[in-house]
Protein backbone atom coordinates (compact mmCIF):
# COMPACT_ATOMS: atom_id res chain seq x y z
CA UNK A 1 0.00 0.00 0.00
CA UNK A 2 2.72 2.12 0.84
CA UNK A 3 4.88 1.46 -2.26
CA UNK A 4 2.03 2.79 -4.48
CA UNK A 5 1.46 6.42 -2.60
CA UNK A 6 2.03 9.33 -4.01
CA UNK A 7 5.42 10.99 -2.28
CA UNK A 8 3.14 13.78 -0.81
CA UNK A 9 0.83 11.22 0.88
CA UNK A 10 3.07 9.08 2.41
CA UNK A 11 4.30 10.94 5.49
CA UNK A 12 0.72 10.88 5.90
CA UNK A 13 -0.23 7.69 5.67
CA UNK A 14 2.62 6.55 8.20
CA UNK A 15 1.46 8.94 10.69
CA UNK A 16 -2.09 7.19 10.19
CA UNK A 17 -0.55 3.70 10.54
CA UNK A 18 1.34 5.11 13.87
CA UNK A 19 -1.70 6.42 15.38
CA UNK A 20 -4.69 7.45 13.19
CA UNK A 21 -6.36 10.75 12.98
CA UNK A 22 -4.61 11.51 16.25
CA UNK A 23 -1.50 11.15 14.34
CA UNK A 24 -1.85 13.13 12.03
CA UNK A 25 -3.57 16.05 13.88
CA UNK A 26 -0.52 15.83 16.69
CA UNK A 27 2.31 15.90 13.53
CA UNK A 28 1.00 19.25 12.08
CA UNK A 29 0.54 20.76 15.59
CA UNK A 30 4.31 19.57 15.84
CA UNK A 31 5.91 20.61 12.69
CA UNK A 32 3.87 23.85 12.86
CA UNK A 33 5.47 24.53 16.47
CA UNK A 34 8.84 23.73 15.10
CA UNK A 35 7.44 26.50 12.47
CA UNK A 36 7.16 29.02 14.29
CA UNK A 37 10.72 28.54 16.61
CA UNK A 38 12.35 28.52 13.22
CA UNK A 39 10.25 31.85 11.61
CA UNK A 40 9.02 29.72 8.96
CA UNK A 41 5.28 29.95 7.52
CA UNK A 42 3.22 27.24 8.91
CA UNK A 43 1.31 24.59 7.11
CA UNK A 44 -2.23 24.85 6.70
CA UNK A 45 -4.16 21.45 8.30
CA UNK A 46 -6.76 21.18 6.32
CA UNK A 47 -5.52 19.93 2.94
CA UNK A 48 -3.70 16.90 4.84
CA UNK A 49 -6.31 16.04 7.31
CA UNK A 50 -8.34 15.99 4.26
CA UNK A 51 -5.58 13.56 2.30
CA UNK A 52 -5.75 11.93 5.52
CA UNK A 53 -9.31 11.13 5.53
CA UNK A 54 -9.31 9.84 1.77
CA UNK A 55 -6.05 7.24 3.12
CA UNK A 56 -7.88 6.22 6.43
CA UNK A 57 -9.59 3.24 4.65
CA UNK A 58 -6.60 1.84 2.16
CA UNK A 59 -4.91 2.23 5.18
CA UNK A 60 -7.39 0.19 7.81
CA UNK A 61 -7.59 -2.31 5.12
CA UNK A 62 -3.72 -3.14 4.36
CA UNK A 63 -3.48 -2.95 8.69
CA UNK A 64 -6.15 -5.59 8.74
CA UNK A 65 -4.34 -7.67 5.66
CA UNK A 66 -1.34 -7.65 7.54
CA UNK A 67 -3.07 -8.66 10.75
CA UNK A 68 -5.13 -11.35 8.42
CA UNK A 69 -2.02 -12.79 6.92
CA UNK A 70 -0.25 -13.07 10.41
CA UNK A 71 -2.86 -15.19 11.64
CA UNK A 72 -3.07 -17.20 8.44
CA UNK A 73 0.16 -17.96 8.23
CA UNK A 74 -0.04 -18.98 12.63
CA UNK A 75 -2.80 -21.58 12.43
CA UNK A 76 -3.80 -22.65 15.56
CA UNK A 77 -0.38 -21.05 17.18
CA UNK A 78 -2.74 -17.92 16.63
CA UNK A 79 -4.54 -16.96 20.09
CA UNK A 80 -8.18 -17.38 19.13
CA UNK A 81 -9.00 -14.39 21.09
CA UNK A 82 -6.98 -12.36 18.50
CA UNK A 83 -7.91 -14.51 15.80
CA UNK A 84 -12.26 -13.30 16.58
CA UNK A 85 -10.86 -9.60 16.46
CA UNK A 86 -9.26 -10.17 13.53
CA UNK A 87 -12.33 -11.69 11.79
CA UNK A 88 -14.98 -8.81 13.73
CA UNK A 89 -12.73 -6.39 12.39
CA UNK A 90 -13.50 -7.15 8.74
CA UNK A 91 -16.70 -6.40 9.16
CA UNK A 92 -15.69 -2.69 9.61
CA UNK A 93 -13.91 -3.00 5.81
CA UNK A 94 -14.66 -1.94 2.87
CA UNK A 95 -12.88 -5.51 1.43
CA UNK A 96 -11.31 -6.15 -1.75
CA UNK A 97 -11.09 -9.39 -3.94
CA UNK A 98 -7.78 -10.49 -1.44
CA UNK A 99 -9.63 -9.57 1.88
CA UNK A 100 -12.89 -11.39 1.26
CA UNK A 101 -10.47 -14.41 0.32
CA UNK A 102 -8.79 -13.78 3.85
CA UNK A 103 -11.93 -13.18 5.71
CA UNK A 104 -13.59 -16.06 4.24
CA UNK A 105 -10.84 -18.10 5.59
CA UNK A 106 -10.52 -16.76 8.94
CA UNK A 107 -14.24 -17.48 9.34
CA UNK A 108 -13.82 -21.09 8.35
CA UNK A 109 -10.51 -21.60 11.02
CA UNK A 110 -12.67 -19.63 13.49
CA UNK A 111 -15.83 -21.83 13.26
CA UNK A 112 -13.59 -24.86 13.25
CA UNK A 113 -11.70 -24.41 16.39
CA UNK A 114 -14.92 -22.82 18.40
CA UNK A 115 -16.51 -25.92 17.37
CA UNK A 116 -13.62 -27.94 18.60
CA UNK A 117 -13.54 -26.40 21.92
CA UNK A 118 -17.61 -26.59 21.98
CA UNK A 119 -17.41 -30.56 21.20
CA UNK A 120 -15.01 -31.34 23.89
CA UNK A 121 -16.41 -28.94 26.52
CA UNK A 122 -19.97 -31.07 26.04
CA UNK A 123 -18.10 -34.35 25.72
CA UNK A 124 -16.29 -34.05 29.05
CA UNK A 125 -19.96 -32.70 30.62
CA UNK A 126 -21.67 -35.63 29.12
CA UNK A 127 -19.59 -37.74 30.32
CA UNK A 128 -19.75 -36.83 33.81
CA UNK A 129 -23.04 -37.04 33.91
CA UNK A 130 -22.72 -40.82 32.31
CA UNK A 131 -20.10 -41.75 35.58
CA UNK A 132 -22.24 -39.79 38.18
CA UNK A 133 -19.96 -36.98 38.45
CA UNK A 134 -22.51 -34.42 38.84
CA UNK A 135 -20.84 -31.74 40.73
CA UNK A 136 -18.21 -31.69 38.19
CA UNK A 137 -20.79 -31.79 35.05
CA UNK A 138 -22.18 -28.77 36.92
CA UNK A 139 -18.84 -26.93 37.19
CA UNK A 140 -17.98 -27.58 33.73
CA UNK A 141 -21.17 -26.09 32.41
CA UNK A 142 -20.59 -22.62 34.36
CA UNK A 143 -17.14 -22.25 32.59
CA UNK A 144 -17.42 -22.48 28.62
CA UNK A 145 -13.78 -22.30 26.93
CA UNK A 146 -16.09 -19.74 24.65
CA UNK A 147 -18.24 -16.68 26.26
CA UNK A 148 -20.79 -17.35 23.34
CA UNK A 149 -20.88 -21.47 23.42
CA UNK A 150 -24.50 -22.44 24.94
CA UNK A 151 -25.84 -25.78 26.02
CA UNK A 152 -27.80 -27.37 23.52
CA UNK A 153 -31.23 -28.07 24.61
CA UNK A 154 -30.75 -31.75 25.43
CA UNK A 155 -27.88 -31.44 27.21
CA UNK A 156 -29.52 -28.86 29.57
CA UNK A 157 -32.29 -30.61 30.21
CA UNK A 158 -30.15 -33.91 31.08
CA UNK A 159 -27.98 -31.77 32.66
CA UNK A 160 -31.00 -30.30 35.24
CA UNK A 161 -32.69 -33.62 35.59
CA UNK A 162 -29.09 -35.01 36.63
CA UNK A 163 -28.13 -32.47 39.33
CA UNK A 164 -31.87 -32.82 40.77
CA UNK A 165 -31.68 -36.14 41.30
CA UNK A 166 -28.50 -36.13 43.21
CA UNK A 167 -29.70 -33.23 45.41
CA UNK A 168 -31.29 -35.45 47.88
CA UNK A 169 -32.20 -35.66 51.96
CA UNK A 170 -29.75 -38.50 52.25
CA UNK A 171 -26.63 -36.67 51.61
CA UNK A 172 -23.88 -34.41 53.55
CA UNK A 173 -25.39 -30.88 54.55
CA UNK A 174 -21.63 -30.35 53.16
CA UNK A 175 -22.46 -32.19 49.43
CA UNK A 176 -25.87 -31.17 49.46
CA UNK A 177 -24.50 -27.62 49.78
CA UNK A 178 -21.77 -28.05 47.14
CA UNK A 179 -23.91 -29.09 44.62
CA UNK A 180 -25.80 -26.03 45.23
CA UNK A 181 -23.12 -24.04 44.95
CA UNK A 182 -22.51 -25.25 41.56
CA UNK A 183 -26.12 -25.10 40.46
CA UNK A 184 -26.54 -21.71 41.19
CA UNK A 185 -23.70 -21.05 39.35
CA UNK A 186 -24.66 -23.29 36.15
CA UNK A 187 -27.09 -22.57 33.16
CA UNK A 188 -29.51 -24.32 34.06
CA UNK A 189 -30.48 -23.07 37.62
CA UNK A 190 -33.90 -22.22 36.79
CA UNK A 191 -35.18 -25.64 36.00
CA UNK A 192 -32.90 -27.93 38.02
CA UNK A 193 -35.44 -29.74 40.51
CA UNK A 194 -34.09 -30.87 43.83
CA UNK A 195 -35.67 -34.32 45.05
CA UNK A 196 -34.66 -33.73 48.57
CA UNK A 197 -32.96 -31.43 51.35
CA UNK A 198 -31.02 -33.27 54.40
CA UNK A 199 -32.32 -31.80 57.64
CA UNK A 200 -29.94 -28.99 58.43
CA UNK A 201 -30.63 -25.45 59.59
CA UNK A 202 -27.63 -24.71 57.38
CA UNK A 203 -29.67 -26.28 53.87
CA UNK A 204 -32.56 -24.93 54.91
CA UNK A 205 -31.62 -21.31 55.24
CA UNK A 206 -29.45 -21.84 52.03
CA UNK A 207 -32.25 -23.62 49.79
CA UNK A 208 -34.84 -20.47 51.31
CA UNK A 209 -31.90 -17.44 49.98
CA UNK A 210 -31.19 -19.66 46.85
CA UNK A 211 -35.35 -20.08 46.04
CA UNK A 212 -35.29 -17.13 43.84
CA UNK A 213 -32.64 -18.81 41.81
CA UNK A 214 -33.62 -22.23 41.69
CA UNK A 215 -37.78 -21.80 41.72
CA UNK A 216 -38.40 -25.37 42.84
CA UNK A 217 -36.41 -24.93 46.37
CA UNK A 218 -39.23 -23.28 47.34
CA UNK A 219 -41.42 -26.38 47.57
CA UNK A 220 -38.83 -27.84 49.60
CA UNK A 221 -39.10 -25.19 52.83
CA UNK A 222 -42.58 -24.20 51.94
CA UNK A 223 -42.03 -20.92 50.22
CA UNK A 224 -44.91 -20.32 47.32
CA UNK A 225 -42.90 -20.58 44.01
CA UNK A 226 -41.21 -16.84 42.82
CA UNK A 227 -42.31 -16.17 39.12
CA UNK A 228 -40.21 -16.09 36.42
CA UNK A 229 -37.88 -13.08 35.82
CA UNK A 230 -39.52 -10.31 33.80
CA UNK A 231 -38.30 -10.81 29.76
CA UNK A 232 -36.08 -7.61 28.97
CA UNK A 233 -38.00 -5.76 26.00
CA UNK A 234 -36.88 -2.37 24.77
CA UNK A 235 -38.96 0.75 25.94
CA UNK A 236 -41.25 2.46 22.91
CA UNK A 237 -42.14 5.91 23.29
CA UNK A 238 -46.14 5.26 21.84
CA UNK A 239 -46.92 8.15 18.74
CA UNK A 240 -50.27 9.38 19.99
CA UNK A 241 -52.65 11.14 17.83
CA UNK A 242 -51.59 14.47 19.30
CA UNK A 243 -48.34 14.25 18.48
CA UNK A 244 -49.35 14.02 14.54
CA UNK A 245 -48.36 10.31 13.69
CA UNK A 246 -50.04 6.93 13.44
CA UNK A 247 -50.47 4.37 15.98
CA UNK A 248 -47.15 2.77 17.36
CA UNK A 249 -46.08 -0.51 15.65
CA UNK A 250 -43.79 -3.13 15.76
CA UNK A 251 -41.10 -2.78 12.96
Amino acid sequence: MLAELRPEQLAVAEQLLLGGMPAVRQAITEQNAAAGRDGTPPIAPEPLMAMAEELVPLVNLASWKDRAAAAQAAGKEFRLRELRAVVAAARTLSLDEEGRTLSKALQESLNQRQGALRDEWTGRMTAAIESGRVLDALRLSARPPEPALRLSAELAVGLAAAAGAAMTAELTPDAWMALLMAVLESPVRRTVKPVGLPDSAETKESARRAAGAVPELAKLVGLRIPPPPPRRTSARQPVTAASGGGPASES
